[in-house]
């Protein structure tokens, strides 16, 4: 009788143990199909957008920048964020460069000083203004998701992310910076040279 007992008892453990592995690994498929089905929805840069020489930008950088504003992007595709901006320009300095200035206490600033690039992006005002204005202006990326609340759509634009609703984007790389005042309290200035201009189709 205590035979039989124990037998029941490792038939039960085993039968328990082989529906808690089952679980895990259909669970861990789910998992794998959703981040699978989630890459295959990503947009992709060149279904998008065709690539230009810096030296066709034609559009006046006060306009585009100081009037119109631009999204800074910097980070990783699994941690980044964006910033609005009208403090910046791009021209020559050897190279093609563009340049921006962006205070210590923002929290995109972070991902400026630990990443080699950021991405400027640049959108039309009749149909983004709000939501650069509010969102990506006055709120900060360490109380909300940017993402989720502006309904933008992440795209990388390698290296770099910037987002498929803008009309065009700027990729740098950093090879210059300088603070505005000796204690680094104001603006910190970025150059970065240009190593993609991609407008859309």
């Amino acid at each position: 009788m205590l035979r039989n007992r124990v037998l029941v008892g490792v038939v039960a453990a085993f039968l328990l143990a082989a529906g808690t592995l089952c679980c895990t690994a259909a669970g861990a498929d789910e998992a794998t199909a959703a981040a699978t089905t989630a890459a295959a929805k990503a947009p992709v840069l060149t279904d998008l957008y065709r690539s230009i020489p810096p030296r066709d930008l034609g559009e006046n950088p006060i306009r585009l920048i100081g009037d119109d504003w631009m999204l800074i992007t910097a980070g990783t595709p699994e941690k980044f964020n964006s910033m609005t901006a009208s403090w910046g320009g791009y021209g020559m300095w050897k190279k093609p460069v563009a340049f921006i200035l962006v205070n210590p206490t923002r929290y995109t600033f972070q991902f400026i000083e630990k990443q080699e690039v950021f991405t400027l992006s640049f959108y039309d005002p009749a149909k983004y203004r709000d939501v650069l204005g509010t969102t990506f202006g006055r709120k900060s990326g360490r109380d909300i998701d940017k993402v989720k609340e502006s309904g933008f759509t992440p795209i990388q634009t390698n290296p770099g992310i910037a987002y498929a609703e803008a009309r065009m984007i700027i990729v740098c790389k950093k090879t210059f910076n300088t603070n505005t005042d000796p204690e680094g309290k104001s603006h910190k200035l970025f150059f970065g040279e240009i190593l993609g201009v991609w407008v859309r189709k």
